[in-house]
């Protein structure tokens, strides 16, 4: 099946797609065709099956199926401090205005939401970024790092903060040396650095569940751009209703708030994609 697909067979793609919605709870209605096109048609290749109907009732008769369709089609790739530069910016110009402010007006409070947390890099660094800025200061706050997934799978796996030496060589000696222990022929995250990461399951696109509020710093870094349009506006007024006054959005390089959210939005860094909300919507 190629990724370009017949008129029925998009009809019947959009059927797949609320079947898999209305049964097995996951909604990816308005991802980009393309995308789903392309790794549904690696799923059907795994199980053995044709055709989208073909894959209908394998799922009907293999329930579990749902959540390894969905473990399929969400992006696991990630690295400790991916976007160097971001994390810089972030560093030189985010947190000393945010831990400021908070001082200014004696709260202890800083917290954190990584949207699509993957296998554990994005809210690690998050971790590690906050201890190596306040240093000494890390006490005097109650850090939260709110770190969510889509995969029940990725979540399990990574709690332990365990990782190859692969995974860890982009990190310098020193944040390795710092926050990381030798673990057989592995490295884990430090204790200290694990508890300030809380992770659960949590689906972007739901309009079921409440997402987090009065968030200082939001990072949903390379998730849109596997979203339509419309599904890009509605999360990212998700986002921008959990954010704290002052709060930062934190996107990923080729993506942009959409709609009346520019108007609302400061523009912070337009390389690192660092935007601050600076009063309350509809205001």
């Amino acid at each position: 099946m190629e990724s370009i697909v017949t008129e029925h067979e998009a009809a019947v793609l959009d059927i797949l797609m609320e079947k898999v919605h209305r049964d097995g709870g996951y909604d990816f209605r308005d991802y980009k065709r393309g995308t789903v096109i392309r790794r549904l048609e690696r799923r059907l290749h795994a199980t053995g099956v044709g055709t989208y109907l073909d894959y209908m009732r394998f799922l009907d008769a293999n329930p579990e199926e749902y959540q390894k369709f969905a473990e399929y089609l969400t992006i696991k790739a990630s690295d400790f401090f991916r976007s160097p530069y971001t994390f810089q910016q972030i560093a030189g110009l985010v947190l000393p205005e945010l831990v400021s402010y908070k001082k200014e007006r004696g709260k202890k409070s800083l917290r954190f939401w990584s949207t699509a947390c993957a296998r554990g890099e994005e809210p690690y660094s998050i971790a590690i970024l906050l201890t190596e800025f306040l240093g000494r200061q890390r006490s005097d706050f109650d850090i939260s790092i709110y770190a969510t997934d889509i995969s029940r799978q990725a979540l399990k796996e990574v709690q332990a903060g365990i990782y190859s030496l692969e995974d860890v060589e982009g990190l310098s000696h020193q944040l390795l040396e710092s926050y990381f222990n030798r673990h057989n022929e592995k490295y884990k995250v430090r204790d200290d650095i694990r508890q300030m990461v809380n992770f659960s399951c949590f689906d972007l696109t739901s309009t079921l569940r409440q997402s987090l509020l009065d968030l200082d710093c939001i990072f949903c870094c390379n998730v849109l751009i596997y979203f339509q349009r419309q599904l890009q506006e509605r999360v990212l007024g998700m986002l921008y209703d959990s954010l704290a006054i002052p709060g930062y959005l934190i996107l990923g390089e080729v993506e942009t708030p959409t709609g009346n959210l520019r108007e609302k939005l400061e523009c912070l860094d337009s390389k690192a994609k660092i935007y601050k909300k600076v009063r309350d919507k509809g205001v």
